[in-house]
C-alpha cells in the first residue's frame, strides 16, 4: 500500500504537522526552523557519497515526513495567524469592502466586508465582518462596493444554547471575527460603488442561470430545489422541504457534491469523445473539461466536496493526457493534502468529513458489497450496483452522521434508490436547459419535464419522511467514544477481509468497552443538577435538570410554537443528556424571578420582560452577593441601561444576550 498509495503518507504526515500546530502552538518561526534543519539534512545527504546513501538511506526519507510534517505546521499557524482577534477597535470609522452577499435572512440581509480603519493615520485591515441591514435598506449594496461609516464593528459573542450551532466557533474558523448592523444609508457612504462591468463573472453567470429557471420552473418550492441542485443558490429553497431530505437521508442531493460534479464530468467526457474521437479525446479534456470543471466549482460556492471532486477529476484529466493510470484512493488522498494545506481549518468542515468519508467508504467498501451478489440481467444489476455503493458509502459517513446530527434514517437506502437516478436526470436536464433557453418553446417544454420530475422527487421525500420508523433519533456518541467506534467499525473491516484470531479478540474489547464508556457517561449525568438559563430570542426559558430528568420552564410565546419548543427540547435534551422532559409556563409577563427562591441556590435575581423595572428600584432588596441576570425576552436599549446602573450601583450583573446562556450547579441533595 505505501508504494501503491503514496500520498497515503503524505497526507498523514502533514495532518500530523496540523494536530501538532493545533496541540502543541509553537510560534512560526520554530516551524520555520524544523523546516530549514529537515531541508538542509535532505540537501546535504543527497550529495553524500553512494556508501552513505546506501548505509543510511533511512535518513533522506525521515527527513521528507519531517519536511512534510513542517509543512502542515507552518500551514496551520499561518491560518491562526490570520484569524487573530482584535479584542477592541481604536478607530473613529471604518471601510467596509463588501466580498459577499446578500444573503437573505426574514426580516434582514446579510453580508460579508473586510474591515479597514478609516484614519488617515492609520489606514490597515482589521479583519472580517458580517453587516446586517433590512431588506428594505440593503437593495443598493453589491459585492464589490466601499462604504465608509462611524458605526464600529462589534466583537462576535459565544452565546449559543447547549447543542444548538455553535456560529460563533464557525465564524472564527472563516476568519470573521466582527459582526454589526447599520439601520440605513443615513449610517454609511458608499465611496466606490461596482459598476456591471466590474462585477466579477461567477455573480453575471450565476444571475443569468438563476434567471433562466425562474422563468421556465414556475411551482416556488421545485425553483428553490433547482437552483439549489444546480448551482448551489438555497436562499429560494423551503426550509420544510429541506429538513424532509434531511431527515430521509438524501440531503446531498441539495448540496452540490461529486455526485453533480461527477455527472457533469461524464458528460463532458462523452462529448469531447464524440467529437474529438477516442485517440485525441485525452488531449481535448486537459484544455476543455479542466477550465470546464473548475469554472463550475467556483460559480457553485467552492464548497469543499466540490473542490475535492475537482481537484479529483483534474488528476483523472491529467493523468489521462500524460497517459498513466489512475488510483482513486491515491487521487482522492492527494486532494486531501493540498486542500489541507490551502485551508488546515478544512478538517474541522462537516461537510468535507462526509465528502471525503463517502468518497473512501465507496473505494474500500464498493467492490466487495457488489460482490456478494450476482446477476445476469443488466437492469438487476444497474439496480444492484446503485444499492451496493449507497451501502458502502454509508460505512464511514454513519458515525459522523450521527456523531453531529444523534440521528440515522433507516430508510435512506429505499429513498436514495428513486431520489438519486431522479436528481441525476434533473441536473442533466437542468444543463440542457441553459444551453438551449434562446428556443423559447422548447425551453418550455423541459422546463415543465423538469418541475415534473423535481415534484416527483419532493413527493417521494415527503411519503418516506411521514412513514413512523424512518427515523432512529436521540443517539449519544460523545467524542471520546467517537474514536473507540471508528476502531470498531475497522476492526469488523478487517475481521472481514481477512479473519484472525487477533482482530477477533480486539473486536470482543471495543464490543465491551463501547457499553461500558455509554454506561459510566449515563452514571455521570444521572448525578447532575443544574439550572441553565438559555439565551432564547423574546422569551424567557430555564432548565432545571437533575439526572435524566429535565423541567422546561418558558414564556408562553415560546410553548405556544410547538415547533420550535420541540426542536429546543431536542437540541438540548442530547446536548445535557436528558431524556425526559416536563414543560411548565411562566405565569404571563413576569418582571423578576428570584431564582435563590425557586430552587435555593445563592442569591440570583432574573430580569424578564422587565422594561419598567430600574436597579434603583431593586437596591434595597438585593445585596452585594446577588448576581442579576438579564436574558434575551428583554430589549437591548433597556439591558444597556442596567449596565450603566450595576457599574453606578456596584452591583453584580450579566447580560445573557451578550455573554451567552448560564449553567448554575447546584447542590446534589436537591
Amino acid at each position: 500500500m505505501w508504494k501503491r498509495i503514496p500520498f497515503f503518507r503524505i497526507f498523514l504526515a502533514t495532518l500530523s504537522g496540523i494536530f501538532l500546530d493545533a496541540k502543541l502552538q509553537p510560534t512560526l518561526p520554530a516551524w520555520m526552523i524544523v523546516l530549514a534543519f529537515f531541508l538542509s539534512t535532505a540537501i546535504c545527504f543527497s550529495f553524500s557519497t553512494l556508501t552513505i546513501k546506501w548505509k543510511w538511506g533511512w535518513i533522506l526519507g525521515s527527513c521528507m515526513i519531517g519536511i512534510l510534517v513542517a509543512s502542515g505546521g507552518i500551514a496551520n499557524a499561518l491560518r491562526s495567524n490570520s484569524r487573530k482577534v482584535y479584542t477592541h477597535m481604536d478607530a473613529s470609522a471604518v471601510l467596509l469592502s463588501i466580498t459577499e452577499g446578500p444573503k437573505k435572512a426574514s426580516a434582514s440581509n446579510r453580508y460579508l466586508a473586510r474591515v479597514f480603519r478609516a484614519d488617515p493615520s492609520r489606514f490597515d485591515p482589521i479583519g472580517n465582518t458580517y453587516i446586517y441591514l433590512k431588506k428594505t435598506d440593503s437593495t443598493d449594496i453589491q459585492p464589490g462596493d466601499v462604504l465608509i461609516t462611524t458605526t464600529i464593528p462589534q466583537l462576535l459573542k459565544k452565546n449559543a444554547n447547549p447543542g444548538a450551532f455553535d456560529f460563533f466557533t464557525y465564524s472564527l474558523r472563516n476568519g470573521i471575527s466582527f459582526t454589526m448592523l447599520l439601520d440605513g444609508p443615513s449610517q454609511y457612504i458608499k465611496i466606490v460603488q461596482s459598476a456591471p462591468s466590474e462585477k466579477r463573472w461567477i455573480y453575471i453567470v450565476r444571475e443569468k442561470i438563476l434567471s433562466i429557471i425562474r422563468t421556465h420552473i414556475k411551482n416556488k418550492l421545485n425553483t428553490g430545489l433547482a437552483e439549489a441542485m444546480l448551482i448551489g443558490y438555497r436562499e429560494d429553497l423551503d426550509k420544510e422541504l429541506l429538513n424532509a431530505y434531511t431527515n430521509t437521508g438524501v440531503v446531498h442531493i441539495i448540496a452540490i457534491s461529486g455526485l453533480h460534479l461527477g455527472l457533469i464530468f461524464m458528460l463532458m467526457d462523452f462529448m469531447i469523445r464524440t467529437l474529438a474521437g477516442r485517440k485525441r479525446a485525452a488531449l481535448a479534456g486537459f484544455f476543455f473539461s479542466l477550465p470546464l470543471l473548475w469554472s463550475f466549482a467556483i460559480l457553485t460556492g467552492s464548497s469543499a466536496s466540490v473542490i475535492r471532486s475537482a481537484i479529483m477529476f483534474s488528476f483523472i484529466i491529467v493523468g489521462k493526457a500524460m497517459g498513466k493510470k489512475n488510483n482513486g484512493m491515491n487521487s482522492l488522498l492527494g486532494s486531501a493534502f493540498i486542500l489541507l494545506l490551502w485551508n488546515p481549518d478544512l478538517r474541522f468542515d462537516l461537510g468535507f468529513q462526509l465528502s471525503y468519508a463517502a468518497v473512501a467508504s465507496i473505494l474500500l467498501f464498493d467492490q466487495d458489497v457488489k460482490k456478494m451478489i450476482f446477476f445476469k440481467n443488466k437492469a438487476a444489476l444497474y439496480l444492484w450496483s446503485m444499492v451496493s455503493i449507497t451501502l458502502a458509502a454509508q460505512v464511514l459517513t454513519t458515525p459522523i452522521v450521527i456523531a453531529n446530527f444523534h440521528r440515522f434514517p433507516t430508510l435512506f437506502l429505499f429513498t436514495n434508490l428513486v431520489a438519486v437516478p431522479l436528481s441525476s436526470l434533473v441536473l442533466v436536464l437542468e444543463i440542457v436547459l441553459c444551453i438551449i433557453h434562446p428556443l423559447d418553446t422548447m425551453a418550455k417544454g423541459l422546463g415543465m419535464a423538469i418541475n415534473a420530475l423535481i415534484q416527483l422527487m419532493n413527493d417521494h421525500v415527503l411519503l418516506m419522511e411521514k412513514i413512523p420508523f424512518g427515523m432512529i433519533d436521540h443517539i449519544q456518541i460523545n467524542n471520546t467514544m467517537m474514536p473507540f467506534f471508528c476502531l470498531y467499525a475497522g476492526a469488523w473491516y478487517f475481521l472481514f477481509k481477512s479473519p484472525s484470531k487477533s482482530v477477533f479478540v480486539v473486536l470482543v474489547i471495543l464490543g465491551l468497552t463501547l457499553p461500558v464508556m455509554h454506561q459510566m457517561e449515563s452514571i455521570q449525568t444521572s448525578k447532575t443538577n443544574e439550572i441553565h438559563v438559555l439565551n432564547t430570542y423574546g422569551t424567557t426559558t430555564i432548565i432545571h435538570m437533575h439526572g435524566h430528568f429535565g423541567i422546561l420552564i418558558a414564556s408562553a410565546n415560546l410553548l405556544d410554537n410547538k415547533k420550535k419548543t420541540n426542536e429546543l427540547l431536542r437540541q438540548t435534551g442530547i446536548a445535557l443528556g436528558i431524556k425526559h422532559w416536563k414543560i411548565q409556563s411562566f405565569p404571563k409577563n413576569p418582571a423578576m424571578i428570584s431564582l435563590h427562591e425557586a430552587y435555593k441556590i445563592k442569591p440570583w435575581v432574573l430580569l424578564c420582560h422587565a422594561k419598567s423595572i430600574s436597579l434603583d428600584m431593586l437596591k434595597e432588596e438585593i445585596s452585594k452577593e446577588t448576581l442579576i441576570l438579564a436574558d434575551a425576552s428583554t430589549p437591548v436599549w433597556k439591558i444597556k441601561q442596567w449596565e450603566k446602573e450595576a457599574q453606578k450601583l456596584h452591583l453584580r450583573f450579566k447580560s445573557i444576550p451578550e455573554e451567552g446562556p448560564l449553567t448554575i450547579r447546584c447542590h446534589q441533595t436537591q
